[in-house]
């Protein structure tokens, strides 16, 4: 593909269009410094969420966000994974990390499980000298599980505010493209395992691939989260875009694991939506209302 200037003329935009050509504005980088260790249940949702309520919902319009910092290397591709999800909830068009040691072991395990890899990864890095629009420290060590109150991802608040203000809940949901990764169900399974959803709460696993539902079977977990009431469903979208598998009823609250919570996104235009970490929605599930997950 060509890439073209702002001033494109009607020559240059006759040329693109035959050519296949199309134009790009090459967005500006945020720069996100992870610092610290993160505490016991704090993950890549936590961070996310955190950096969302710092800069809100539009804070990276047509920009990138690259993550560094001394806490990557705490950070399993799971918790990267669902951080470059999510940067697109404010604004983002795209979450980078730079190439490390836990990066190429995933690499090397994709590649022996599947006999071999798509095409030969090509590893970038930052220049020494690139220039950011603007720098954001987060200090992971002093995070608490973030949760994203109705009706924007960016109303973060800390779990001690949730847990303060009593919140009882009618559905969870763990799941998605976001959270719902193996790493997701084994911090759901460890959470459930012996105990049992409230009565008044109904809970939902989605995997989010078949291959993620395969290997949770046979490593059990399964069978611990159905055996503590939850239902599991194939993976899809399903009640994340409000479309089935979980609809939210009029003035229904739940806590889930996706990475969207406006107005009416899982059914009733009355019901809300709080965004958590699989550790807090399974730790909810139990109580029926939000706790701490380090409380349990």
């Amino acid at each position: 593909m060509g890439a073209f200037s702002t001033g494109m003329g009607s020559t240059d935009l006759a040329f693109a269009m035959i050519t296949g050509g199309n134009w790009f504005k090459v967005p500006e980088t945020i720069k996100v410094v992870l610092t610290g260790t993160p505490g016991e249940h704090i993950y890549g949702k936590d961070i996310i969420l955190e950096l969302i309520r710092q800069i809100g919902v539009d804070g990276a319009l047509y920009k990138a966000i690259e993550f560094t910092g001394d806490a990557i290397k705490h950070l399993g591709m799971a918790d990267r994974f669902s951080i470059a999800n999510m940067v697109i909830e404010a604004g983002a068009k795209n979450g980078i990390f730079a190439v490390d040691n836990i990066t190429e072991a995933y690499l090397i395990e994709r590649k022996e499980a599947n006999g071999g890899l798509r095409a030969e990864p090509k590893i970038h890095t930052s220049d020494a000298d690139a220039t950011y629009c603007q720098t954001i420290t987060i200090d992971t060590a002093a995070l608490s599980p973030v949760i994203a109150y109705p009706f924007l991802p960016s109303n973060g608040k800390p779990v001690e505010q949730a847990v303060a203000d009593d919140l009882k809940i009618d559905q969870v949901m763990i799941g998605s493209c976001t959270n719902g990764r193996i790493e997701d169900l084994r911090i759901a399974a460890e959470i459930m395992k012996g105990k049992r959803v409230a009565r008044h709460t109904r809970m939902i696993v989605t995997p989010a691939t078949q291959k993620i539902l395969l290997q949770a079977q046979h490593e059990g977990l399964m069978d611990i989260l159905i055996e503590a009431g939850a239902v599991v469903s194939n993976p899809t979208c399903g009640a994340c875009l409000g479309g089935y598998m979980g609809i939210l009823g009029d003035g229904e609250r739940c806590v889930a694991t996706t990475n969207r919570n406006f107005v009416g996104r899982m059914g009733a235009r009355t019901s809300e939506i709080y965004l958590a970490n699989s550790a807090v929605a399974a730790a909810s599930a139990i109580a029926g209302k939000i706790v701490d997950p380090r409380d349990i």
